[in-house]
């Protein structure tokens, strides 16, 4: 298990940042990570985001600092000062709060308390949406922050992605740890909840599921070694403006991949564009007819000579995204996907 942390912080600098919410997979997180963090000497910091959107929400994030204290890790409650009734936007926040309070202390890793059976949701929830086998392949042990540009020079790691909740549990129990049941997860109004109960005591769909992951994982994995060299070796810089990318010799598929996220990034947007806008935009980028430009997620995209030009298109008040960050961004995606995070 402790290998787990040295892999995805190792080369990590500053503290290393936990979320706990107080839930069993978080405190569990941090039972294994103060334990590292130990053998390792390496130091930790403890966030906990309270949305104000539960009365009961402040009293749990006192319970967190309690057990912080126990185990002498610094413990920061985040308050979310505008909060609003809707997961998407009240994870985003939770993700800008904790990256800019890890910032502010020098720190680069933060960590999540994702499990085994949470990729086990995920992959159903994916799959129903018409994911492709990219999305399928679940989370990732490290990737960027989601959040962007709070979430800058920050990288998520999880390294309990392999672990039973249940037997996470059991850790904690064993330690005479307490726990707090969120009242959202057993509310069927979201569908992680009522695919939770889907899986509920059916091990061997969860261990069919976790095995074609793992072979996902892998492709993925390379699929992303080779946008990585293709970005290091194809893309470059393009005056203060943006970027010039050479698409040709990439395999359709690739091209969108590769294409989604070059916009992404000049875009300074948090996600690829949709892949239904960005794939009849690369089948024209390569067809044999004239180009007379076009835009999307935010950028103005031209070809010239061979080459696809990128750049930011300017905002409403005159002012384009951020080319120095959208720099910082490539560089960062580039070496976590050719692995040299």
């Amino acid at each position: 298990m402790m290998n787990a942390f040295d892999r995805l912080c190792g080369k990590a600098s500053g503290p290393v940042g936990v979320a706990v919410s107080g839930g069993s997979d978080s405190l569990a997180l941090l039972v294994l990570a103060h334990d590292w963090a130990k053998q390792s000497d390496r130091e930790l910091v403890a966030f906990t985001v309270d949305h104000r959107l539960r009365p009961e929400a402040a009293d749990e994030a006192r319970h967190v600092a309690s057990i912080c204290a126990q185990f002498g890790i610094p413990h920061e409650t985040l308050v979310w000062e505008t909060p609003v009734s809707k997961q998407a936007l009240a994870r985003r926040a939770r993700h800008g709060l904790m990256a800019e309070a890890l910032r502010a202390r020098r720190g680069t890793r933060l960590l999540l308390g994702h499990t085994s059976d949470d990729q086990c949701e995920t992959f159903l929830m994916r799959a129903r949406q018409g994911s492709t086998w990219y999305g399928l392949a679940g989370m990732q042990p490290l990737a960027l922050s989601p959040v962007w540009p709070e979430g800058q020079g920050v990288m998520v790691a999880r390294p309990i992605l392999s672990r039973d909740r249940a037997e996470l549990q059991a850790l904690l129990s064993a330690r005479g740890i307490r726990w707090i049941e969120d009242p959202s997860n057993r509310n069927p109004a979201y569908e992680r909840v009522r695919v939770r109960r889907l899986l509920s005591g059916q091990s061997g769909l969860k261990t069919r599921i976790l095995a074609c992951q793992n072979q996902l994982q892998g492709v993925r994995v390379l699929e992303e070694r080779l946008i990585g060299r293709w970005m290091a070796e194809r893309v470059a810089h393009e005056g203060a403006a943006g970027f010039r990318l050479d698409l040709s010799g990439l395999p359709p598929e690739r091209l969108e991949r590769a294409l989604g996220l070059m916009l992404q990034i000049v875009g300074g947007r948090e996600v690829p564009p949709r892949r239904d806008a960005v794939q009849p935009l690369a089948a024209r980028l390569m067809a044999d007819q004239p180009f007379s430009g076009a835009t999307l997620g935010g950028v103005l995209i031209y070809r010239k000579r061979g080459n696809v030009q990128l750049s930011a298109e300017p905002g409403i008040a005159g002012m384009a995204a951020d080319t120095a960050l959208a720099r910082v961004r490539f560089g960062a995606i580039r070496a976590l996907y050719t692995g040299d995070t």
